[in-house]
């Protein structure tokens, strides 16, 4: 009897684990009250899902009221929240990233380490603040706050123990991933082109801004670099939401050539990335949170999956093969 009954017991814990709602899935979602009801029956704390994401990254996508109630609701289980996801990224790294300050000062309550370091550029927290505001597109919109909020993030992460920051050296290794997007659109021409074959000093309008260098592609050497290798390229750029989704339907469905960019500047996890859209549904199904297929060239946050709504600014290449001829 003793034996049948812990069968049973197994077969039950068996079926308990199968039916467990997916925290990562339900934070992903926004959706707090699942995400409730789910720790409170005993969900894995320490769930990482496919891509590399944990739990505790998947915090950042709760509005700030909703991640204070998380973060309570999970301190309660003796939640580990500086356990990082995939390159050693941490979650307070993310929310420095998106200069979410609100939701660091609820964050730096808990034992945090404000100087952990990614493992692909060795940055800290504190130095992801600057990337909100760098410009890497000459047509690129930086919000109007963009300064003040990385400001005081940066004054919230000192006051906390973070060590000074400098801002990104401009080189070529450090150009943003915009001029690498450029790079993946040019190979499917030529395969054969490398990034240093293209990257020169007449293709970025280097400047300074608050104290803040900045390496912005140019848009009309852009269409120069494009005519160079025997490609008429129209470039057009859209920030408004329903715009941008009537686009992605429209060249989907159009007979003309097109290659799509889009910075992802609401995302909460990963925005001011630049990524190349490749193809999609959009016309049969015309979401705002339908699933981006995109290449993202920044390692560092191959974990995030991106949707339409994530798009806060598109760009449009429509391009025109000329006679095709190998690059000087």
């Amino acid at each position: 009897m003793k034996k049948a009954f812990s069968i049973f017991f197994i077969i039950l814990m068996i079926a308990a684990a199968g039916s467990a709602q997916s925290l990562i899935e339900a934070a992903k979602a926004r959706d707090y009250r699942l995400f409730e009801k789910a720790v409170k029956s005993g969900a894995n704390l320490n769930e990482t899902d496919e891509h590399g994401m944990n739990v505790q990254v998947s915090l950042a996508y709760f509005p700030p009221e909703e991640f204070k109630k998380a973060c309570t609701l999970l301190h309660k289980k003796g939640f580990d929240f500086d356990k990082p996801a995939a390159n050693n990224i941490s979650l307070l790294y993310l929310l420095a990233y998106s200069c979410s300050h609100e939701k660091i000062q609820t964050l730096l309550k808990y034992k945090v380490d404000v100087n952990r370091k990614n493992d692909v550029t060795g940055l800290k927290p504190i130095d992801a603040t600057q990337f909100s505001t760098f410009k890497f597109y000459s047509d690129q919109i930086i919000p109007p706050k963009a300064f003040a909020n990385a400001e005081k993030t940066r004054q919230l992460l000192l006051k906390h123990g973070s060590q000074e920051f400098k801002y990104a050296d401009l080189s070529f290794g450090n150009v943003g991933n915009f001029f690498f997007c450029i790079v993946n659109m040019i190979v499917v021409y030529y395969p054969f082109v490398q990034p240093d074959m293209i990257n020169s000093q007449e293709l970025f309008d280097f400047s300074e801004l608050n104290g803040q260098p900045q390496a912005a592609v140019k848009k009309e050497s852009l269409i120069e670099l494009f005519a160079s290798m025997n490609l008429n390229v129209e470039i057009n750029s859209y920030t408004d939401k329903n715009e941008i989704l009537r686009q992605l339907i429209d060249t989907e469905l159009s007979e003309d050539t097109y290659m799509l960019m889009a910075q992802t500047g609401n995302s909460p996890l990963a925005p001011y990335q630049w990524v190349n859209i490749n193809g999609g549904n959009y016309g049969t199904n015309p979401d705002f949170d339908q699933p981006l297929k995109v290449s993202n060239p920044d390692d560092l946050y191959q974990f995030v999956e991106f949707k339409v709504q994530d798009i806060s600014q598109l760009l449009t290449f429509k391009i025109k093969q000329a006679e095709r001829q190998a690059p000087d």
